[in-house]
């Protein structure tokens, strides 16, 4: 007979740790590096981030493979220390996973919409994060488990895009245009995006023009392994049913840019113009990895 201790609770009040790093000046395609922190913690849930989403007032949200969340001001302004927290009634319960792969919001009514890895769900939660609903699309049945719906983005009139990892054959991805709240059984619109071979959609966000921005990543061996990432544009207005869009490239953030696994991306305007994108990496709960936000500045001359 083992007599085993009670596991201790979570402990989830650890505070966050926003460190900026030095950087040297880089520069691809339109974009520079502009800003780099470090975020650490040891609260049990932090960490694991793959999707990132503005709130206004230079209030991000960042949402994690453990379905918690991350309430942080960009690092650059003043404003509330960062917050572990999470989307009430949202578990594991069997059918649907807690894999939060992508969030999108609603600016006007503060709804959110996430993709759900795993089981290819994609939920609704209201503007509190209380648990709204949830709904699989027909359309996404196939989607591989592991690599579904990794990226969502949505539109200015409403409309949400819903983009597959899995590669289908010569960097051909598989994507859905729904004209209305995919939960409530909309009949998407179908296409393909063609990326690059090696390079697979892990986010994507609106750019301020109506473009949409793609991350694309690939796992790279090595001592020890690392992560390439791409970025690449699309315009939405190019959807047709059951055709192709090919991405065009933007930047490639190979080194010396930091290698990490950057999986949410969010887009803010700046005074005068400018754009700055920002990066939040996935550490995938390894002491390997790490939390890295990454700014990216991209000047309106530039455009």
């Amino acid at each position: 007979m083992f007599v085993r201790s009670d596991v201790a609770p979570p402990d989830l009040t650890g505070s966050v740790e926003i460190r900026a790093l030095a950087f040297d000046a880089v520069t691809n395609g339109p974009l520079s590096l502009g800003g780099l922190w470090h975020l650490t913690s040891e609260n049990d849930g932090f960490g694991g981030y793959s999707a990132l989403v503005s709130l206004g007032e230079d209030m991000f949200l960042a949402g994690s493979d453990a379905g918690r969340v991350l309430l942080l001001t960009r690092p650059d302004r003043e404003g509330p220390a960062p917050e572990v927290s999470g989307f009430t009634g949202f578990s594991n319960d069997g059918w649907i996973r807690i894999d939060l792969e992508s969030i999108v919001r609603d600016p006007q009514t503060g709804r959110f919409w996430s993709g759900i890895e795993g089981s290819n769900h994609i939920v609704r939660f209201n503007p509190d994060r209380t648990w709204s609903a949830a709904f699989k699309p027909p359309a996404m049945q196939d989607w591989a488990n592991n690599s579904g719906a990794e990226a969502m983005v949505r539109l200015a009139d409403g409309r949400i895009i819903v983009i597959a990892e899995e590669d289908r054959g010569d960097a051909r991805h598989e994507a859905l245009l729904f004209e209305g709240d995919p939960v409530r059984g909309a009949v998407p619109a179908g296409f393909t995006l063609i990326g690059e071979r090696g390079y697979n959609p892990a986010e994507a966000t609106l750019l301020p023009d109506g473009r949409v921005l793609v991350i694309l990543r690939a796992f790279e061996l090595g001592l020890p392994p690392y992560f390439s990432v791409k970025l690449a544009t699309f315009d939405p207005q190019d959807i047709r049913d059951g055709e192709a869009i090919a991405l065009q490239p933007l930047s490639d953030l190979g080194r010396p840019f930091p290698q990490e696994n950057f999986e949410g991306a969010v887009v803010t305007q700046e005074a005068g113009g400018d754009w700055a994108i920002w990066l939040i990496s996935d550490d995938n709960f390894s002491k390997l990895q790490r939390t890295l936000l990454m700014r990216l500045d991209w000047p309106e001359a530039a455009r």
